[in-house]
């Protein structure tokens, strides 16, 4: 069999001079850049590259700074930072987790390694790769930790299980055979039958791949990042330094039990809850859980079509394939045949006839990403009771509410007794951008909790569940969310009223969407902005972009290009103003086709995400050099 080839080349000396850094950088205050620190969630966008371009920058690095024996913690620093960032979402891959990879891969002779936070998705996320076409034989040294459940269910697929096995994999040309071992490999792929080799790790697990032909790393790294994420940063950290002999840095730990008593002190219905290691891995499992309750006749699942991407790719390229699911994506706002308005709650209601007794999901996030609207449940649920009482059926609502953390959901009289479960990143507001993390919760409601103990089933076979380190910065987030959201919520309506005094002193009117208080008393509290700017001519692809970088070039202590919100540095460091275009970051995975029709008067939405200790008047003044150069001084 042929040698491993890989996409992804490294130098001879890759690991020898990763090891030599590494020893320098590790535990050494000021040696590491900011955004390869164990708890960073989100990246700077100018700076992301792909992996291949990261691990060339990274390799030529390493051997600068041993060929030139530099040990001084800031130029290593500065060596390291000018590598930029291997992806723009922590869940897919972050500077520790990479550099982990490649090490394993440097040192296998792998065509490619992949970390997972989960020790069964590196062997799973084989045969749940999109586009596969050979069977999957497993073969594993032990008994896989997986339900006999899932073991019937993967044998259904056509899967080959062989537990137990003792003896090297042969290989095979009409099978993608995968060895998973007990322990670490240590070997050379090269000598392997196998296609892939797994093994377990700390609070995760490693793929390593021999012929990215037969397992492409695309579909890899698709189920990776939209089902579970990349070993968490804090685990690669440990990976590294117990591959050094060093002692493994601490972080604080919590438990399940000790964040349900924090989040029913917030939200006093819930009767259940579960903990994720990314917003992503609660939504692929609650989703399934609901198709499997539901069915097996096909499940109708209804959600935005301009909402997260993400999501939309998980319904549609992950979960559809694999299960009774058929997606129904619907526009946040559109218009009927009539002209008239319709929102995506009169979308979901006029398609109810068409069921014709069939049963559905309805997903919503509320407020909406990037335009904020908030949902009318009382006339969905309104709908959703009439079809029942036709059809005998009732549609579960599974509700996102990651802008605004503290919409007490099941408090709706609506939501009283009907089955609705509350499914959000807590990557966001409920950790202070800490950690990734995602949550699931049920009130009383007997199909929701059915739905809520099949998705626990469906996370304990895919090992996606929240590790201890997650919930320590869930439980911290928790505990003074109220009166975070409420400064938030201040700084939030002097930036918007900053923005519209300064384009009204122009002559300009802005479209502006933002909280209102009396929504706010409402429990929908958020830190997000968005607008459109009036239209100004441009060289940049969007007037949008051309707002961004100057606010990057102009106010670099107040300004990130990043995804998230929800940003809290703590320690006594400033907070960062978020400031993007959505439409090339948080809703990247949708058609171009819905991106365009998103545009007003040719320009895209632009989001500001308002952390906790916000300098508002140091932004706006950043703001008004732009808004002269575009629309003309004050009058």
């Amino acid at each position: 069999m042929a040698q491993p080839t890989s996409s992804l080349a490294l130098s001879p000396s890759f690991a020898s001079n990763l090891a030599e850094v590494l020893r320098r950088t590790l535990g050494v205050p000021g040696a590491m850049p900011e955004d390869w620190e164990p708890r960073a969630t989100t990246y700077d966008l100018p700076r992301f590259d792909s992996e291949t371009q990261f691990a060339a920058r990274l390799d030529a690095a390493l051997a600068r700074i041993v060929e030139g024996d530099v040990t001084a913690p800031e130029a290593i620093r500065s060596a390291l930072y000018a590598c930029n960032l291997p992806y723009d979402y922590a869940r897919l891959g972050q500077p520790l987790s990479t550099v982990y990879e490649l090490l394993q891969q440097a040192r296998t002779g792998a065509a490619r390694a992949f970390s997972f936070a989960s020790v069964t998705k590196p062997w799973l996320s084989v045969i749940e790769a999109p586009g596969r076409t050979l069977p999957v034989h497993v073969f594993a040294d032990g008994e896989l930790p997986v339900s006999e459940e899932e073991k019937a269910h993967l044998r259904q697929q056509g899967v080959e299980l062989h537990e137990q096995h003792q003896g090297p994999v042969a290989s095979r040309e009409d099978a993608i055979t995968v060895h998973v071992l007990a322990a670490p490999f240590t070997s050379d792929m090269g000598a392997q039958q196998a296609d892939a080799v797994c093994f377990p790790v700390p609070h995760g697990g490693v793929l390593l791949i021999r012929d990215e032909k037969r397992i492409p790393p695309t579909g890899i790294q698709l189920i990776r990042k939209r089902t579970v994420s990349a070993l968490l940063a804090v685990d690669a950290l440990h990976a590294l330094e117990r591959d050094l002999g060093l002692t493994p840095s601490a972080f604080p730990s919590s438990t399940p039990a000790a964040c349900d008593a924090k989040l029913r002190a917030l939200f006093p219905e819930i009767t259940e809850a579960l903990y994720f290691c990314t917003g992503l891995a609660a939504e692929a499992a609650v989703f399934a859980a609901a198709v499997s309750v539901l069915g097996p006749t096909p499940v109708t699942f209804f959600y935005a079509q301009n909402g997260y991407g993400g999501t939309g790719q998980l319904i549609s390229e992950v979960l559809a394939p694999s299960m009774p699911l058929k997606p129904a994506p619907l526009p946040v706002l559109g218009m009927d045949a009539e002209g008239r308005a319709i929102t995506l709650v009169d979308g979901i209601l006029a398609r109810l006839d068409a069921l014709a007794g069939a049963p559905a999901v309805v997903f919503l996030e509320t407020p909406t990403n990037p335009e904020l609207q908030a949902h009318d449940f009382e006339k969905l649920v309104a709908g959703l009771r009439a079809y029942a009482a036709r059809w005998g059926h009732r549609i579960p609502v599974l509700v996102d509410t990651t802008l605004a953390p503290l919409y007490p959901v099941f408090q709706l009289a609506c939501a009283k007794d009907w089955p609705f479960l509350l499914v959000k990143s807590g990557s966001k507001y409920f950790t202070k951008g800490k950690s990734t993390l995602g949550v699931v919760a049920c009130a009383s409601d007997p199909i929701a909790k059915s739905i809520l103990a099949r998705t626990r089933a469906l996370a304990n076979d895919a090992d996606s569940l929240a590790r201890p380190s997650q919930l320590a910065d869930l439980e911290a987030g928790l505990s003074d969310l109220r009166p975070r959201m409420a400064t938030i919520r201040a700084n939030t309506l002097r930036l918007v009223d900053g923005l519209r005094s300064a384009l009204a002193a122009r002559g300009r009117d802005i479209t502006l969407y933002a909280m209102t208080e009396a929504q706010a008393r409402e429990g929908l509290d958020c830190g997000l902005v968005s607008f459109y700017l009036p239209p100004a001519p441009t060289d940049h692809a969007d007037l949008v972009d051309e707002f961004v970088d100057h606010l990057l070039a102009t106010a670099p202590s107040l300004v990130k290009s990043r995804v998230s919100y929800g940003q809290s540095s703590g320690g006594g460091k400033p907070d960062w103003f978020y400031v993007i275009n959505p439409q090339e970051s948080t809703q990247g995975s949708l058609p171009q086709s819905v991106k365009d029709a998103q545009k007003r008067d040719n320009v895209q939405i632009c989001r500001v995400s308002v952390p906790e200790h916000a300098d508002v008047d140091g932004l706006l003044a950043a703001m008004e050099p732009f808004f002269t150069r575009k629309f003309g001084p004050r009058s």
